[in-house]
């Protein structure tokens, strides 16, 4: 069940979370004695992902939306089992050299068609699920630059980089449990139920003009 909280939610694509690349341009410079110089590694949505909030949250979500769950489980497996055999032909086809160019790409539009509207239907299964998981990253998200600085401060760093720009690091150098640690404190839980005029990312641009 709980690989479906994955798949509901890039299904529908929703819910990103507010960029905190700019915390260290944010934060006061300190007098140069106690400057911070470190750089540490963090990935800020697997800090989201283990906040006790989130894992408390997606245990709820799993519960109230089982029915939804389950439906998009059954059709999903359906969708397999039907687009299977198609690509299997598809495959087939292209290793025949006897195969006619128009046969074959008859096939694949057809195969592509199909997908397309597989994907269409999947989507439209997950929104109720998608919808309080985005609004659940939501409001997390609102405190991870707060977290971000906090656990910069506290681990004296100076620089963070995403774990996609890393090639090796050394013991001590994530400060992702850090992030996590000051989210708990931060959002210690969050609602599932999003406002009926709620749309993801609505915080954040209303967070905008404020900012400028």
């Amino acid at each position: 069940m709980k690989s479906f909280l994955k798949t509901a939610a890039s299904l529908a694509a929703l819910a990103l979370l507010p960029v905190a690349a700019n915390a260290q341009a944010a934060t006061t410079p300190a007098p140069a004695a106690t400057a911070n110089t470190g750089v540490a590694v963090v990935d800020l949505e697997g800090a989201v992902a283990n906040s006790a909030a989130y894992r408390s949250a997606m245990t709820q979500i799993e519960t109230t939306y089982k029915a939804q769950f389950t439906a998009l489980q059954t059709r999903q497996t359906a969708l397999q089992g039907e687009l299977g055999p198609l690509r299997t032909e598809i495959e087939n086809l292209q290793k025949n050299p006897a195969t006619p160019k128009a046969t074959l790409d008859a096939k694949i539009a057809a195969f592509q068609q199909k997908g397309q509207a597989a994907q269409a239907e999947l989507q439209r299964l997950a929104a109720p699920i998608a919808r309080p998981q985005a609004y659940v990253k939501e409001q997390i998200g609102a405190k991870v630059e707060q977290a971000l600085k906090a656990a910069m401060t506290a681990k004296r760093v100076g620089v963070v980089i995403g774990p996609e720009a890393v090639v090796a690091v050394q013991g001590g150098s994530d400060l992702t449990p850090d992030v996590v640690t000051q989210l708990n404190a931060l959002v210690p839980s969050v609602s599932i139920t999003p406002p009926a005029n709620w749309q993801p990312g609505q915080a954040e641009q209303a967070a905008a003009p404020a900012g400028r």
